[in-house]
């Protein structure tokens, strides 16, 4: 028995599907519907699931538009089945460079991410060499950034970064810029940055090279309620500051 494909040119929107053949895109952010596809050129229209061995666009305009009014189900799943090989379930490229490859946008209150990574790990470490994200930088000499985050309308409060693993925050960075390492989960960094040292390892810093103090704007008046003391440079001289003394280290 044969199998028959159709080559859509333009674009079509999926539940009760319509296939537009030409004309104006149908803008998603403007809430485009089948009524807007069919007023958007020629169309054929499905009354209900439509199921095809492969659906094709080559277009001007846009090619696809997906949208659901429900609160279980998601508007589009893609699953590659294969259980080997180098498939991969989505493949996204762009030729633009002007603009981004990928637009994702949400208004999440609850404690879900506007992108959420699950990677299914192999609790006997096979999977070594996999991650949850990857990111190569391809080409020799690009100035483009690994990772850039921005609050462009003004100060958060919540964690710009947080890896969370042990039982504890091994490394955050709290929307005031302070970071801390090795934190109780939750816990605020006292300092521009703070390191717990963790039971089991030997020191909470250690440095291979030199370590440079610069003087100090106005030396410490005194110490905060953790107790202990703060080391500084004043005029060129190493000095310590406890409780209730300021001791010179090393003289200028």
């Amino acid at each position: 028995m044969g199998v028959t494909r159709r080559l859509f040119l333009g674009g079509f929107t999926a539940g009760a599907v319509t296939v537009a053949a030409g004309g104006d895109a149908v803008a998603a952010e403007a809430g485009g519907d089948a009524v807007a596809a069919e007023a958007a050129g020629e169309t054929t229209v499905f009354d209900g699931p439509v199921v095809a061995p492969r659906f094709s666009t080559d277009s001007t305009v846009n090619s696809g538009f997906f949208r659901t009014t429900s609160t279980t189900e998601h508007a589009v799943t893609v699953h590659q089945a294969a259980t080997s090989g180098k498939g991969v379930a989505l493949n996204i490229v762009s030729d633009n460079p002007d603009d981004s490859t990928v637009y994702v946008k949400g208004h999440e209150r609850a404690q879900r991410g506007t992108v959420k990574i699950t990677h299914v790990g192999a609790a006997d470490g096979s999977d070594a060499g996999a991650s949850a994200v990857s990111i190569d930088l391809t080409v020799a000499g690009t100035a483009a950034q690994g990772i850039f985050l921005n609050a462009a309308n003004g100060p958060t409060q919540g964690n710009l970064i947080c890896l969370r693993n042990n039982g504890r925050d091994d490394f955050v960075v709290k929307g005031s810029g302070r970071v801390g390492i090795g934190m109780d989960i939750g816990a605020n960094p006292w300092s521009q940055l703070h390191v717990v040292q963790r039971p089991g390892t030997p020191s909470a810093l250690m440095v291979e090279g030199l370590v440079r103090v610069t003087d100090v704007a106005a030396a410490p008046t005194g110490v905060d309620s953790r107790g202990g003391g703060v080391l500084y440079a004043e005029n060129g001289a190493l000095m310590w500051r406890g409780p209730h003394t300021v001791t010179r280290i090393a003289p200028a």
